[in-house]
């Protein structure tokens, strides 16, 4: 049986902590223009994400089909009772 060498769930918040740290309290468009500039930025992430959407990086046209993490999302679980 493998040792486990890290906690993946402690690593994913703590990368939700790092993004709530840098983009936190943006107002969610001004959100999203800056997380795009920062992957265009990327030379790994920037590339795909050309391919992927527009080659300005641009997506306009873009509309996703759900919107996740918003402010102050509870996902506790609650009991029903």
């Amino acid at each position: 049986m493998k040792t486990k060498t890290f906690d993946c769930i402690k690593i994913k918040e703590e990368c939700q902590q790092a993004v709530l740290k840098k983009y936190g309290g943006l107002p969610l468009e001004e959100r999203r223009k800056k997380m795009i500039a920062d992957i265009l930025a990327n030379p790994v992430l920037g590339e795909i994400y050309r391919q992927t959407f527009r080659p300005d990086g641009l997506d306009a046209a873009y509309k996703p089909d759900a919107v996740v993490a918003e402010a102050k999302a509870d996902y506790s679980v609650q009991s029903q009772g």
